[in-house]
This record gives C-alpha cells, sequence and structure tokens, in this order.
C-alpha cells in the first residue's frame, strides 16, 4: 500500500461533522481527519475500499461552506477514488472572505494529496466551489499575472506571505452547478428600488435608521410590477430591461462607495488602519447559499430558464438525450418578505470581502456581453478561458444555474476536452426535486455520480 502519512490522520470523533444521513457511506469510506493543514483548512480523506488500488484523488472545497461530508466525499470514493474533502480558511465567515487567498488553500489540498501519491489530482466545484476552484487553476497555470492588473476589483499577491506564485495545477475540474461568481448572485440579487440616500447604515447615538423607502417602480415584489406571492410571477420584457440595469447601478454605486473608502484608509484618513464594515440591505443573506434575495428569475421561472440550443441531458433511465430543456424548478416567491430583513436579506461584510469576492463592474445583470468577467476574480467565465486541462460542467434541471453553464461552455472555456450536460430534476443541492414536472427522478442521484466517475476514470484511471 501506498505510504499515506498516518501519522497525519485521525478517525473522525466529532459526530456532527457527518451528520447527513451517511453513516453507512462513512463505514465503506473509512473517512479520516487530516492533521497539520497550513492556514487553518480542515479536510477529511475519504478512502475508497481498496485504497492500495487508488492513484486519483479528487479534492472538493467552498469558499465559506463546510464540505467535510459534501456528497461527493461518500459517492466518489465508494467508486475507487481518494477524496480530499475540505473547508478552507474562511469557513462559514463570509465577512472574512480575501478570495485572493483561497488559491492557497487549494493548494494546500493539492500538495497533500500528491505527497500521499495520487499521479492525478481532480478539483471538484459545486455551487460556490467553481469560482474558487477554477480560481486556482487559472492562478497555478498562468502564474500570479491572472490575478492582477488594473482592471482587478482586488490583486492576489506574487511575494510573501499571501503569495500565490509556485501552485501546482490539477489533472481536471469537475464543475457542479457552479454559479458564474458569488458577486454575480449578489449583482442578480440586489434589490435596486432602495434609493441611493438611503443605501447605507447611520451609526453612532446620533444614528437614525429610518424604514427604507422603495422606489415603487422598480420594486420586484410590487403586485403593479408582475409580481404574484401565490404562484408564477410574470415581469414584462420592458421591466425586466429597467431592473436588471437598475441592479447593475447600484452595484457600481457599491463598488465605488468602497473604493473610495479603501483608499481613504490608504491614506491614513479613516476610522480604521485596515478595513471598515459594509452593510447593504435588501442584497441576500451573508449565509452560505446567500439567504434571501432579488433575482428576478426565482418569482418569473420563464426568465433564466432554458438552454440556447439542443444539450446533452442526462435522464432518469440512464440515457442521454439532446434536447432544448427547460428547467422544471418551479417559481418562489420564498424570498419574499426575508428580503426586508437583516438575518437573511442583508450582506454583512467587509471593504475586504466585498472587493474581493462580491463585486462585479456590469451595466447589466444578466446580459454577459455587459459584465466585465475579469474585473473580479471570483469569476468563472474568466478562470475556465485561461487553462486548458479537461473539464465537466454538469448544470442541475430544477435550479437555474445550468443557463450560466452552457455559456460557459459554448463561449468561456478553453479547454479541448469539455463536456457540458444537464443533470434532469436535480436541485442544487443534488438531490431528486420530489414535486417537479416530469418526475420521477429518483434514479438520477446515482445516474450522475455514475457519470462523473466514468469521466474522469476513462481520463485518469481511479
Amino acid at each position: 500500500m501506498k505510504s499515506r502519512s498516518i501519522a497525519a490522520l485521525a478517525s473522525i470523533a466529532l459526530s456532527s461533522v457527518f451528520s447527513l444521513g451517511i453513516h453507512q457511506a462513512m463505514a465503506q469510506s473509512n473517512p479520516q481527519y487530516v492533521l497539520g493543514l497550513a492556514h487553518g483548512v480542515k479536510g477529511v480523506l475519504w478512502l475508497p475500499p481498496n485504497p492500495a488500488n487508488s492513484h486519483t484523488g479528487v479534492i472538493a472545497i467552498h469558499r465559506t461552506s463546510n464540505y467535510l461530508a459534501h456528497p461527493s466525499c461518500s459517492n466518489l470514493s465508494q467508486r475507487g477514488f481518494t477524496v480530499l474533502c475540505m473547508d478552507s480558511r474562511f469557513d462559514d465567515n463570509e465577512t472574512l472572505v480575501n478570495f485572493e487567498l483561497l488559491a492557497q488553500d487549494v493548494g494546500v489540498g493539492v500538495n497533500y494529496l500528491k505527497s500521499i501519491g495520487m499521479t492525478h489530482v481532480i478539483l471538484l466545484g459545486h455551487s460556490g466551489g467553481g469560482p474558487t476552484t477554477t480560481y486556482y487553476q487559472a492562478v497555478a497555470v498562468n502564474g500570479p499575472s491572472y490575478c492582477q492588473g488594473s482592471n482587478k476589483l482586488s490583486q492576489c499577491a506574487s511575494s510573501g506571505a499571501n503569495s500565490v506564485a509556485g501552485l501546482t495545477p490539477a489533472d481536471g475540474l469537475v464543475l457542479l452547478d457552479a454559479h458564474p461568481a458569488v458577486a454575480v448572485n449578489l449583482l442578480r440579487g440586489i434589490d435596486p428600488s432602495i434609493n441611493t440616500d438611503q443605501d447605507g447604515e447611520t451609526v453612532g447615538l446620533e444614528g437614525h435608521n429610518r424604514p427604507i423607502k422603495r422606489d415603487e417602480r422598480l420594486y420586484l415584489y410590487n403586485p403593479a410590477n408582475g409580481f404574484n406571492p401565490n404562484g408564477l410571477s410574470t415581469y414584462s420584457a420592458d421591466f425586466q430591461r429597467k431592473y436588471t440595469s437598475a441592479e447593475a447601478e447600484r452595484m457600481n454605486d457599491w463598488i465605488d462607495r468602497a473604493q473610495h473608502e479603501q483608499a481613504l484608509i490608504a491614506e491614513g484618513n479613516w476610522r480604521f488602519p485596515d478595513d471598515d464594515s459594509i452593510i447593504i440591505a435588501a442584497a441576500g443573506g451573508s449565509i452560505a447559499g446567500g439567504g434571501n434575495e432579488a433575482a428576478i428569475f426565482k418569482p418569473d421561472n420563464q426568465i433564466w430558464c432554458c438552454t440556447l440550443k439542443p444539450e446533452q441531458v442526462l435522464t432518469n433511465s440512464g440515457a442521454i438525450v439532446v434536447e432544448n430543456y427547460t428547467s422544471v424548478r418551479l417559481p418562489n416567491a420564498g424570498d419574499y418578505p426575508g428580503i426586508l430583513t437583516f438575518d437573511s436579506g442583508t450582506k454583512n461584510l467587509t471593504i475586504t470581502s466585498f472587493l474581493t469576492a462580491n463585486a462585479i463592474r456590469a451595466t447589466d445583470a444578466l446580459d454577459y456581453s455587459k459584465i466585465d468577467w475579469c474585473s473580479t476574480n471570483d469569476s468563472v467565465p474568466c478562470a475556465v478561458a485561461s487553462f486548458k486541462q479537461p473539464l465537466l460542467m454538469i448544470g442541475m434541471g430544477a435550479y437555474y444555474f445550468f443557463p450560466d453553464m452552457e455559456r460557459y461552455y459554448l463561449n468561456y472555456s478553453a479547454s479541448p476536452d469539455k463536456t457540458f450536460l444537464i443533470a434532469a430534476g436535480l436541485v442544487h443541492g443534488l438531490t431528486p426535486c420530489g414535486n417537479c414536472p416530469g418526475g420521477p427522478y429518483d434514479n438520477m442521484e446515482n445516474n450522475m455520480w455514475n457519470y462523473i466517475a466514468n469521466w474522469i476514470s476513462t481520463r485518469f484511471g481511479t
């Protein structure tokens, strides 16, 4: 058996890490906590039934979510791969995120798998793991020049403790329902009906934070604009254009404000010498998953619903068909009234976490041609254009990110070995939708993991 630095492994004793109904998978896959990883990174190594036969390792990681027991851990280890499931240094803390540093965290995992004998390493990015893993690969392939430049809202370091130089590229990537950027999620979820003079907190004993008054002409949840709290909302094309362009305008206003404060800090003319808080009302919560947001395609699922052309669709029978696909997700008015609250509808960030991970320049929230994809390093479209390793992209058919993933595939990825397909009827959490049309989808989880395992093993072995 290959050396696995057994002294650096300990059996997991904290059952809370594995409270997701996978105890049988634990027994089969033998998960082991990895000690001593740098930067405060946490890792659990999921070993396959025959570890000595495994030469291909998989890393699953997100920006802030706990991935120590992500579904890929048990599913891919059971299929013969060694899987390192990781938490970044910013585990469950969006406020502290400095996005550029995530490349170091992924690099810790790549180096670890190489050190225990893996000849190939695959990065798996689900949801916000997509921007994290593709950013790593872009920097590892191209060096720090990828994440530097006058066009960037935030830049990486090429020397010193924060340097991202000298990283080892992965051999391939798998993206599962990867969104374009957490910054784009904020761009699409920010409520543009808030007037500029109310778009910020007033602090101190003399502060007056009165209830927000909105411009009803741009308010997504105004029935006069097409909102239906009890079913499908229908927004006119004119309202859609005004709404998504106004979202970009509010985003740009916040970027200008944050950069101004950042400049004052650098000059020594701000109340703190390093950073400060930013509170953006009605922009989605700071929790992983986004909280409640004002994305127009949620209550009106006729928007951002469909493929641009016939694409491969993995079906419940296991067959792959090629068709123009329309999402089977149901309209969702559940973000209202949570969008109005502080707990689930407000971004509570810092200048750093905003500019590095939550900000992107644009003049429209949905029109790809009007988004400056490389103004942020938290960008899948920018990253996938910069490397050529094999790339598998799977969008969930009962969610709204597969239209983005089709665009990565058609218009951005530089890989000569790229595959895109839709997993029919799966929701963003990689489980079947129980009440979506076209079901049942009860075989889809197994079908998807089998497809992923076959894609990896065909190229790299197990």
